[in-house]
């Protein structure tokens, strides 16, 4: 289990003093401009459940989507859905009660979404449920599966925008 350590108030936010409080995403501490938490949670996991779990989907949708393309654009799916991931759980988390995320879940996601598309995600998310070793982060889950299905549809229109093609 991830020990946090003890905990305090930094910047007005419910915090920790240990040394994993400036890596998780606390949603406060964000706004106050920690911006870097929305990447490094991304490689946190609250206990060994959650990093099997991750561990198992990741080698599951990871592999699948790797079999189609290249290492760069692997790794932009993984970042841009788990980034978009915790942007969505920065917006949305507290409404719902959540304040603080951590794990690689919505970049997870992502991967799903790359690699099945449309009709990958829908069987797997009938088959298994999009809540699946959620801990709340289910907005997270959703924001990851839009990026990676998004990047699914219109990744290759993408890369040719950025390399100054059409």
């Amino acid at each position: 289990m991830l020990n946090l350590g003890t905990p305090t108030v930094t910047l007005g936010c419910a915090s920790w003093a240990g040394a994993a409080s400036y890596l998780v995403q606390n949603n406060c501490l964000v706004l106050e401009g920690w911006v870097w938490m929305l990447f490094s949670s991304l490689f946190l996991h609250l206990n060994t459940l959650h990093l099997l779990g991750n561990l198992l989907f990741l080698l599951i949708f990871g592999t699948a989507l790797e079999e189609k393309v290249s290492r760069q654009r692997w790794l932009v799916v993984f970042l841009a859905s788990g980034i978009s991931g915790n942007i969505a759980f920065l917006a949305l988390g507290p409404l719902l009660g959540s304040d603080v995320g951590l794990g690689a879940s919505g970049a997870i996601y992502g991967l799903l979404g790359a690699a099945g598309g449309v009709r990958g995600a829908f069987l797997v998310i009938i088959l298994l449920g999009l809540n699946l070793f959620s801990g709340g982060g289910e907005v997270a889950h959703v924001a990851g599966l839009v990026t990676g299905l998004a990047l699914h549809r219109w990744g290759d229109r993408l890369s040719g925008l950025l390399k100054g093609g059409i």
